[in-house]
């Protein structure tokens, strides 16, 4: 049974239209983090020239990896003011997302879900839109991996897609080479042809803004684990605690085994899953770092369903699977209903809007205006905490600087006993006060921000002071000093 649109094609579509822009309008500010940096960088090219103009002390100096994502926001800016080109962004991305879903549950999968097609669309956008309203060009690979695995086999849509896609994201080749697999696996010559020269017309496009800037970036992306010297980061962790204490060394070569004998056992399968072969083959990344697998989540979503549509009832899942029947054919009758149209879809789409608004953000962000102080301005910030404080900051004045930058592990190399105190800084035990002065004095800080989150730290203010580091005030859990020079 193929899925049926019951409504006509301009007002099908006008639906997700019109929902995606109440989503984004309720949702109003989605993050506190980069995408607030993006925005910045986007809007102030003339005060925020490079990398290493806002960000001393970073292994990048006017290299910026994200300058395709800048070019594009900017683009909105020139039409959309500051304070709302966000919302805009995510009404385009929640858009988008809402009709490659919609595409794949009409035309992947057997069952017609006809009216409740609506609501599982929204629950799907809902449940994985963390990381698609970060307003960071991330986002773009969520987009771009959804759209290439529905493509049948057509070379032209494959590259442009890809070529679209891969200039926007540094690490662009993880991606199209996951995809380049799956579709070398599944015989899909005209696409695996159109990804592979997308790819290399990307790499091209990289190499010839900053050659030296792109391979010392992926460079550095490839030992960060290494750079942060044992340092954890949140959006970084494995999805299951045991996968964070093995190195990628010991974890790759084991899930290649795996994924080529799963393969190798049940070829038929995954070459007719395309979703299924995707997840297998980038097992290594969604188990080991958390942020890839939200991403993945619609995929991981619609795999589910189609499963739950394929189960044969007499499978261990029986019991799941009359339960699934008994829902579908109670809720059939209203599939053709006029009124169910009329009633469940305007539910829908505001009772998801009010889930989306609580999401907000506003108030968060409006603490931070605070460093609109003109106090602030052109000073160097030194943090024990990479906190996006700094992200909220650069929103609301451009011309601060900022150490650490967005990585923890980016900072200086130069002098390693300077990098081993700024790593330490950051953990629980912290610093002593003669080597914070070190290295307040490294990176020529105007401030300090002391953020009161390590028990185990002991801090003496009449050391500090000594040191020309004079507490000035406590804001938000946080105590910011001026340093005398």
């Amino acid at each position: 049974m193929k899925n049926k649109t019951y409504f006509n094609i301009y007002i099908h579509y006008s639906i997700y239209l019109f929902a995606s822009y109440l989503f984004a309008f309720f949702l109003d500010m989605s993050m506190v983090d980069d995408g607030l940096r993006h925005i910045a960088f986007s809007q102030n090219t003339i005060i925020m020239k490079s990398w290493g103009e806002v960000f001393p002390y970073s292994l990048f100096s006017s290299y910026d990896p994200w300058f395709m994502w800048h070019k594009f926001l900017s683009l909105f800016l020139n039409f959309i003011a500051y304070d709302n080109v966000h919302i805009v962004i995510n009404f385009l991305v929640l858009f988008f997302l809402s009709l490659i879903i919609d595409f794949y549950l009409r035309n992947k999968i057997k069952y017609d879900y006809a009216s409740l097609i609506y609501i599982i669309v929204f629950s799907i956008v809902y449940l994985s839109s963390n990381r698609y309203i970060m307003i960071r060009p991330d986002l773009l690979s969520g987009l771009y991996i959804m759209s290439a695995l529905v493509i049948s086999n057509k070379f032209w849509l494959m590259f442009i897609l890809t070529f679209m896609y891969g200039p926007f994201y540094y690490l662009f080749f993880v991606y199209t080479g996951s995809l380049g697999l799956i579709n070398l696996l599944q015989k899909k010559w005209k696409n695996f042809i159109g990804v592979l020269l997308g790819s290399i017309c990307s790499l091209v496009f990289h190499f010839l803004y900053d050659f030296e800037g792109y391979i010392t970036t992926i460079k550095n992306i490839l030992l960060d684990q290494k750079l942060r010297m044992g340092l954890e980061v949140g959006e970084g962790k494995a999805l299951f605690e045991i996968f964070g204490h093995l190195n990628y060394f010991i974890l790759l070569p084991v899930f290649l085994f795996i994924s080529i004998l799963l393969i190798y056992k049940n070829y038929k399968y995954f070459k007719e899953n395309s979703l299924a072969l995707f997840l297998l083959i980038t097992a290594i990344l969604w188990i080991n770092q958390i942020r890839y697998f939200v991403l993945f989540l619609p995929i991981f979503v619609l795999y589910l369903l189609k499963i739950f549509d394929d189960i044969n009832i007499k499978n261990s899942l029986y019991r799941f699977r009359k339960y699934f029947i008994f829902c579908k054919r109670n809720i059939a009758p209203a599939k053709k209903a006029v009124l169910f149209y009329i009633i469940a879809i305007p539910y829908c789409i505001f009772a998801f809007s009010y889930a989306f608004n609580g999401k907000s953000l506003n108030n968060k962000i409006e603490e931070s205006k605070f460093f609109n102080n003109k106090v602030f301005d052109n000073k160097t910030i030194l943090l024990n905490n990479l906190h996006t404080d700094l992200y909220k900051a650069l929103y609301f004045n451009p011309t601060i600087k900022f150490v650490p930058s967005c990585s923890v592990g980016w900072f200086d190399n130069k002098d390693l006993k300077i990098k081993d105190i700024y790593i330490r800084m950051q953990k629980k035990e912290g610093i002593t006060e003669s080597e914070l002065k070190s290295l307040i004095k490294y990176v020529n800080a105007d401030f300090y921000i002391h953020y009161l989150r390590n028990s185990k730290q002991v801090l003496d203010f009449d050391k500090l002071k000594k040191f020309g580091i004079i507490p000035e005030m406590i804001y938000k859990n946080k105590i910011i000093f001026r340093i005398e020079k």
